[in-house]
């Protein structure tokens, strides 16, 4: 059962047997190339009356042709299913509004993890879990509220710069919106593995594992949002810091205690400090954030690749102190091994 919808860049021509008023040839036409299905079928009734009956048998030969695509939602309860639909429409709507590509990628990635999730939502009465409420109430009140907003403003406000602006904010939101119901859809992941496999380690495990991907999701969007506002030294910055971020959270999650100050320096880093500054750079207006000094001749860029590089630093310096403790524990191992097999060869036979 498939509950990814295909990216536009993949999208197959095909017959749309849930939009269908006959054969859906007009809605699969439409569906494929992103323009409304009234217009298509408006489109096909008037081409009847200037080619009489090719456009007939234009019809019934891709009736015949095209194979048929029918949603998963047909599965779901009709409660559900209406509101799936409904939000469908509202997103592909929005796609065929939207010009900036980020935007565009952003609603894709959200309503596929929105198709992931239905059958949890669908199922929900049954059990209590406070995460998929909040994940359901997000992916079918939240989202269609923020699109309805943005799909009430005029078409040609797109067209002038404050149009982009509404595209940007709107990226913003639907990025927001990825995060929460990712991280929820990787617990629900974790939570079928266990349960399949019947493994207390994979549950023990999942609560580390969904906060890693959290804070990797987390960090990957603001790395996406601040692309292209900083120059390339920049960005290799903050790529250097996410990869020792991961890597230092994963180790001392396995090896150290929540008190230890690394753990909680670290922790701080991921959720605090650096995101702290990259949403601060972003708030800034694009055009004054590379040219317009602060203090000491030194603009909000100059200012932001500082403090990326005291973030670096000090997490070179916990991974340097890590490497040491892990070196110290193979050196003790080593001076086993030398006295049980070198010093002493005799006393494994004791």
């Amino acid at each position: 059962m498939r509950f990814f919808p295909e990216s536009s860049k993949t999208r197959k021509l095909e017959r749309d047997l849930d939009r269908r008023r006959l054969g859906g040839v007009c809605s699969g036409l439409a569906r494929y190339t992103g323009i409304s299905v009234t217009a298509v079928r408006f489109v096909f009734l008037g081409s009847i009356f200037f080619s009489f009956s090719l456009t007939l048998w234009l019809y019934l030969v891709l009736w015949i042709l095209l194979p048929g695509r029918r949603s998963s939602v047909l599965e779901l309860s009709w409660q559900l299913r209406r509101k799936a639909r409904r939000l469908e429409k509202l997103i592909d709507t929005t796609h065929a509004r939207l010009s900036l590509p980020s935007p565009q990628l952003a609603l894709e990635h959200t309503h596929q993890l929105v198709l992931s999730l239905l059958p949890d939502f669908d199922d929900l009465s049954n059990r209590k879990d406070a995460e998929l409420v909040v994940a359901k109430r997000t992916a079918l009140e939240e989202l269609p509220n923020i699109l309805e907003h943005y799909l009430r403003l005029p078409p040609s406000y797109s067209e002038r710069s404050s149009g982009t602006a509404a595209e940007e904010r709107l990226g913003e939101e639907l990025n927001r919106l990825e995060i929460l119901l990712r991280g929820v859809a990787e617990q629900r992941f974790y939570q079928r593995i266990a349960e399949t496999t019947e493994n207390p380690d994979a549950l023990e495990g999942r609560s580390q594992n969904a906060g890693l991907l959290s804070v990797r999701q987390n960090l990957e969007s603001l790395r996406r949002r601040i692309a292209g506002r900083v120059d390339d030294e920049v960005e290799g910055k903050i790529a250097d810091i996410m990869v020792a971020l991961l890597s230092l959270l994963s180790r001392l999650s396995q090896n150290t205690d929540a008190t230890d100050p690394n753990h909680y320096n670290v922790r701080q880093i991921a959720h605090d400090y650096l995101p702290g500054a990259l949403e601060r750079y972003l708030a800034l207006p694009p055009s004054l954030a590379r040219t317009e000094p602060v203090t000491q001749g030194k603009t909000a860029h100059d200012l932001l690749s500082e403090q990326l590089d005291v973030l670096d630093q000090s997490l070179r310096n916990m991974l340097t102190s890590l490497y040491r403790n892990d070196a110290q524990g193979l050196l003790v191992h080593g001076r086993f091994l030398r006295d049980k097999f070198v010093e002493h060869p005799d006393d494994w036979l004791k």
